[in-house]
């Protein structure tokens, strides 16, 4: 009885040691990051966008005037009504 006890634990000890060593995931892991790379890769534009010039879309002095008026904005702030009275009035 006490060798039979003695194989059995034996035993169980040599499985868990063994079932260790042996990979539980191998289809996942081969596929490891496919869904990243796949979500990147949807939400990229233009994959090619480095390797085109840069198009001109706007001369100096009309971005100069846009970025003194942008700036100008926040110097001045707006007269805000009432909260309560939008859209009474008119």
């Amino acid at each position: 009885m006490k060798i039979n006890l003695l194989k059995l634990i034996f035993l169980i000890g040599l499985i868990s040691c063994t079932s260790a060593c042996v990979p539980l995931t191998p289809e996942w892991d081969s596929r490891f990051g496919d869904s990243v790379r796949k979500i990147a890769a949807l939400q990229t534009l233009n994959p090619e966008a480095g390797a085109t010039p840069v198009s001109e879309s706007m001369d100096g002095p009309a971005s100069r005037e846009a970025i003194g008026r942008y700036r100008s904005s926040f110097k001045e702030p707006q007269n805000n009504a009432n909260s309560f009275t939008i859209g009474v009035g008119r």
